[in-house]
């Protein structure tokens, strides 16, 4: 005890950093007590706690089993099978056990020699009791845990496989994607292309085109009214799209087509005519004095085509390009008060004459 004297408390001498520390032996427990405390010996060990001596078991004719040998240990012993026998649930029996046990372990299942005994265990992929071996469904049991994402359980007899889904691959550890676009095992019609997806792939009709996984056709985008042409062109399709063609006559593109201005454009009015420009096209006017004949312009015969004479008086009509003049008779001359001293008339509005 310990304490004032006014109050005491047990001492716990089993403690190991005790005020008042026990004298038990190494082998033995220290049993604290109100005031004291006492000295047990550990199994295997025999006296009065403070000095504790081994037991030797072997010295026991019950300590081990037939054909076994006893071998003393410090607080205990150990029983070891003779050579030539198996230690087997206390026993030995003959290392040879499991040659007779052919008729007793299933086909599916392996004899084990134990301690002097054998026993059957199913191999691994099977289950039962040694004696009936029957397959063990792996897929069933752990489901998803055994094969990787993508992939699929099939149980075989004694194991299982992992196979791939399709449009997938195995890389040795997982299931990948295969990239059936950049390997080439597609199949897609003409005028689609080839987009990946996981574990397949679509075939997507190119733009101007619809149609389905099997067959892109051409839209026409003019006879649907999907495209809406500027004024004085017309809506052309294309294999995949279409174009605004401007009229002939015009120029410009699928926002605006405007009037050429032929005439600015080197026309190919003939000689002896005006390029007069009109919308869309135009025009080859012959000046005057001039007619139109195919795509030229010829000059007008004024004194072949008046058979009357009106046109000059007292004078011959002569033909000029473009025009006529009169060539007075002799003692007559140009009524233009210019004298017709070199016999020429020179031409007036209503057509010159000739007097005396």
């Amino acid at each position: 005890m310990e304490g004032d004297g006014l109050y005491c408390q047990d001492v716990d001498e089993c403690e190991h950093n005790s005020t008042l520390p026990n004298n038990c032996s190494s082998q033995a427990l220290c049993l604290n007590t109100n005031g004291s405390y006492l000295c047990r010996c550990n199994d295997g060990y025999q006296g009065d706690g403070f000095l504790c001596d081994d037991v030797d078991e072997c010295e026991l004719s019950t300590a081990c089993s037939n054909n076994m040998t006893c071998t003393n240990v410090p607080g205990s012993y150990s029983c070891s099978c003779v050579l030539g026998n198996v230690y087997n649930e206390g026993t030995c029996i003959s290392e040879d056990s499991c040659l007779n046990a052919s008729d007793v372990c299933h086909p599916l299942a392996k004899c084990n020699t134990y301690q002097g005994s054998f026993y059957c265990q199913c191999t691994e992929g099977y289950k039962g009791n040694g004696t009936h071996c029957w397959d063990i469904n792996e897929c069933e049991q752990l489901q998803n845990q055994l094969c990787p994402p993508s992939s699929y359980c099939i149980n075989t007899n004694g194991s299982y496989v992992c196979d791939c889904w399709e449009g997938f691959q195995d890389n040795g550890t997982n299931c990948e994607d295969i990239n059936e676009c950049e390997m080439g095992n597609f199949t897609c019609p003409d005028n689609s292309s080839c987009t990946n997806t996981e574990g397949s792939y679509n075939c997507t009709c190119d733009s101007g085109f619809s149609g389905n996984h099997s067959l892109c056709l051409d839209i026409d985008e003019c006879s649907l009214g999907l495209i809406k042409c500027p004024n004085f062109s017309n809506c052309l399709n294309t294999i995949g799209s279409c174009i605004c063609e401007c009229w002939t006559g015009y120029q410009g593109n699928d926002t605006k087509c405007e009037d050429i201005d032929e005439c600015l454009e080197n026309s190919t009015c003939p000689e002896h005519s005006t390029c007069v420009n009109t919308e869309g096209s135009y025009q080859c006017l012959c000046e005057a004095g001039f007619f139109r004949s195919t795509d030229l312009c010829v000059d007008i015969d004024e004194c072949r085509e008046n058979h009357t004479g009106e046109l000059c008086t007292n004078g011959t009509c002569m033909n000029a390009l473009g025009s006529y003049y009169c060539d007075c008779f002799t003692g007559f001359w140009s009524n233009d008060s210019r004298p017709a001293t070199s016999g020429f008339c020179v031409q007036l509005p209503r057509g010159p004459s000739c007097k005396h």
